[in-house]
């Protein structure tokens, strides 16, 4: 009858380490997932940086939107800055003026 109650005994304790085993797989698991998974601790700040670089954009197209509404607004009311625009962009000149074009030679030499 000895045998009976060592294997009694022993029963209850491979239970207990069974019991240990699991939780600390789940455990490490658990922990696992949340540093690396889909909704870890990396793709949290890696989203992080994507907003603040969206951010940033959207700042810079905010700040361009305001100066070309503003540019828009001259345009239809100063008859100066049609006639910038029409020189600088078209490269128009009044009757009376003489215009020269000066080439620039690029790194081969060439014009």
């Amino acid at each position: 009858m000895p045998q009976r109650e060592e294997i009694g005994r022993s029963e209850p304790r491979a239970r207990i380490r069974a019991w240990v085993l699991g939780t600390a797989i789940a455990l490490i698991a658990l922990a696992v997932g949340s540093v690396f998974g889909d909704r870890g601790i990396l793709n949290l700040v890696n989203k992080r940086r994507q907003v603040d670089a969206l951010r940033a954009e959207l700042e810079g197209l905010r700040a361009e939107n305001a100066r070309l509404t503003a540019e828009i607004a001259s345009l239809r009311t100063s008859p100066r800055a049609i006639e910038r625009l029409a020189r600088e962009e078209l490269g128009l000149a009044r009757p009376d003026e003489t215009v020269f074009l000066i080439r620039e030679e690029d790194r081969a030499g060439r014009p």
